[in-house]
Formats: structure tokens, sequence, C-alpha cells
């Protein structure tokens, strides 16, 4: 099993940003003409490499594809870059004619270079990856997969207070020791004040105990994506699949969510607390644990998060901010998108674009001043009437424009001028 190379980085590679680098006011066309050959010539190296692989057997395990596709974008890029540094060494780019240099690059003699180039990485990269990383994790992998582990039991005991947002997530990304920074709406302005982090993000009483044992199992599994995820690391699809559980639960636990569901149900609510002879509270809250029960409901939150394009986005300044519904939420054509912030200095954006399949790692973008403030205004508005910051964040006044499409717009824009 071996990722294809285009695949690895999910976009086709250019040379043409690391030609900008150097030489700035080289024309357009000589750029595009000469990278079209050097991305070519570095596609034809990893292809070669890849087929020193061929009748091989190795048991690879599947969770294994994220991590190999990412060391072929990353070595894809150190090819590319070491074509272009050797093809430009003691010449000057703006001299180089591009079909002298195909022919140069992709001719007789530039095929022998391009197998000598492959047989040199895959002995001394690729086949040392697979023997000495990839195999052995495999075959860890595949021993669990036979034997697995008993399903994890459910440590059930009576809590009063339950956290709609994870108390671990706010500890760790949004506490400064054991102090959050809380700002809460008021009639014309929002105050601030320090408070324990524990002492915020929950409610009493707001579902059962057996239902907050089963979060517990939930949370446990999202931590290592999540910093995965801040670090660029890939992550494997049960790593997808446990970071999309954790944001579909924080949606579907808010307690605006809740209060929105019991007043749509309020009248069915009462006539079945009179029939059962219980409190409306109670039945409520039985009514709506079922709706974990539900495959149908849990496909329909998850499925278009997890098959659109996903970005990590990060300020310079520590200007995002944490609502009280945990995320600013959004629709494109009917799909339900996130704007989450993960700290004060990144959050996990799902784009408006789809994808078949998944990127190993997000895209990634460190977007300016302006768009890192509108995405705060954005998560200040979607907040009902609290939030957390950075000890040192003070909001703008007024509410500056923090239109959810046209965020997501201006982010994917941007990625697309990076990527130039």
């Amino acid at each position: 099993m071996a990722p294809k190379a285009n695949q690895a980085s999910g976009d086709s590679l250019s040379c043409q940003a690391i030609i900008r680098k150097r030489a700035p006011t080289l024309a357009d066309s000589k750029a595009e003409a000469l990278a079209l050959i050097w991305d070519e010539v570095a596609q034809a190296v990893i292809q070669a490499m890849l087929a020193h692989e061929n009748g091989i057997e190795r048991e690879l395990h599947i969770n294994i594809k994220a991590e190999m596709a990412l060391e072929l974008a990353k070595l894809t890029l150190l090819i590319t870059d070491k074509v272009v540094e050797k093809r430009t060494a003691d010449r000057d780019i703006a001299t180089i004619d591009a079909e002298a240099e195909r022919l140069a690059c992709l001719g007789p003699e530039g095929v022998v270079t391009i197998a000598n180039t492959a047989r040199i990485f895959y002995d001394h990269v690729w086949r040392r990856f697979l023997e000495e990383r990839w195999v052995p994790k495999s075959r860890k992998a595949i021993e669990r997969d036979a034997a697995p582990a008993r399903p994890a039991k459910l440590s059930i005991k009576p809590v009063r207070d339950k956290h709609f947002i994870s108390r671990w997530f706010i500890r760790d990304f949004w506490a400064s020791g054991p102090k959050a920074t809380r700002w809460r709406k008021g009639h014309d302005a929002w105050s601030r004040r320090e408070i324990p982090f524990g002492r915020w993000g929950y409610r009493q009483e707001l579902w059962g105990d057996q239902l907050e044992a089963y979060f517990a199992l939930l949370e446990g599994d999202a931590k290592k994506p999540i910093q995965m995820l801040l670090d660029m690391q890939p992550l494997n699809q049960p790593q997808q699949l446990a970071f999309i559980a954790h944001l579909v639960i924080h949606q579907l636990r808010n307690p605006r969510f809740i209060s929105t569901l019991r007043t749509g149900l309020k009248d069915m609510h009462e006539e079945t607390a009179r029939e059962m002879g219980a409190s409306v509270d109670d039945v409520a809250r039985r009514l709506y644990e079922t709706l974990y029960q539900s495959n149908e409901l849990y496909d329909r939150s998850a499925r278009p998060l997890l098959w659109s394009q996903w970005a990590i986005v990060a300020s310079s300044e520590p200007v995002f901010v944490l609502p009280d519904t945990f995320c600013a939420r959004g629709n494109v054509a009917g799909e339900s998108r996130l704007v989450v912030p993960l700290t004060p200095h990144k959050c996990f954006v799902t784009l408006a674009e789809k994808e078949t399949e998944k990127r190993v790692v997000p895209y990634h973008l460190t977007c300016d001043d302006g768009l890192a403030r509108r995405i705060s205004n954005l998560l200040i508005r979607s907040a009902v009437s609290e939030f957390l910051s950075d000890e040192r964040f003070s909001p703008e006044a007024g509410d500056g424009a923090a239109d959810f499409s046209a965020i997501l717009r201006d982010i994917k824009l941007a990625l697309n001028d990076k990527a130039r």
C-alpha cells in the first residue's frame, strides 16, 4: 500500500513558490513554463521511487496510510526544492530556455538522473521508513485488531454539574493556571472577570448520569486528535471520526440547542408528563437523551462536517474566543459548517468546499489581523451570554463585520493566494 504522490499533498505541487523566492521579478510566463518542467521531474522521481516497492509484499495497516501520505508529501516538497536548487545553480533563471530545459531534464540523460535519484531516496529514506517505522507499527496494529480490547465499561456516578463544554478542553487551552478570563454580556457592553476555569461551561441537571458517563468516554477519545490538529500531524480515520464526534456532541448538548428543542416539543412534553405522572423537566430530559440512540441523526450531523475541506486558521495575536455555544455555526447549501476555536491563536474551520478523500493534514493559514478580528467578532456574536478569552484580549468596539459565509469565502481565497 503506497499513497499516490498527488494525493499525499492534496494539490498538484508547483515549483512556482520556490522560483518566486529565488527570482521575485521573473516574468509569469517564464516562471510557469519552468515550474511545469521541474514539477514533472519531481513527480517522476517520486513515482520511480515508489516503483521500487513493486512486487514486494508488505502487510501495512490501513491506519498507517495518513502518516505515509504526509511523509510522501514532505518528501515531494524536498525533492522539488532540490530540483530547483540543482537546475538553477550558477545560472540566472531568466536566461533558461524552457524547451532546452525540458530536453535536459526529461530527455535520455534526464531520465537516467531521475532513476538514480529515485534509487537514492528509496534506499536511504522510503525503505527505511517502511522497515523501521511503518511495518513494525502495522504489525502491532494488526495484532490489536486480532485481539481487540474489551469495550470500556461506563463508570456511572452522580454528577450534578454537567459540563456542556469539556472541562479538560477549557483547562488545557483556555485557562491560565487555575483561572480563566470570562466575559459576560451586559446591557450595552461586555464585562470581564477572572474565574476558576472549572466554574464555566456547565449547568446543573441537563442530562442523566448515564449519558454523562457516555460523554466522558467520547471526550477521552478526542484529546489526542485535537492536539495532533494543533501540531499539524496527520490524523488516521479513527482519529478523524473521534474528532467529528467531539464536534457533534458539543452541538447537541449545548444549552441553547436543548432549550430550542424543549420549546419546540413543549406540548408533547406536557402531555407525556401528565400521562406518566412525572415532571415536565424529567420527561424533557429523558426524551432528549433518546437523541443519542439515533444513528440517522448523528450521521446527518456528522457527514457534512467530515466531508468538507478542513483548515486550521491561525492568528499571530490571541484574538479568538470560546463562546458558550462552543463554536460559530452556519449553513452552506443546506449543510452545516463550523468555526471552532481550539485556542486563542487557532481555529478549526470546515470550509464550504467538499472533498471525496480526506486530506491527511488540514489546510493551514496564518491570517492577517483584519480577518482574524472578523473571525473573533463572529465567535463573540455566536455567544448567548458569555465567552472565554486569553487574558490579554479585549473586544473591539462595535460588532464589526462577521458574516459567516463571507468569512469562509475569504479564508478560502487566502488559502488560494498562499498556494500561488
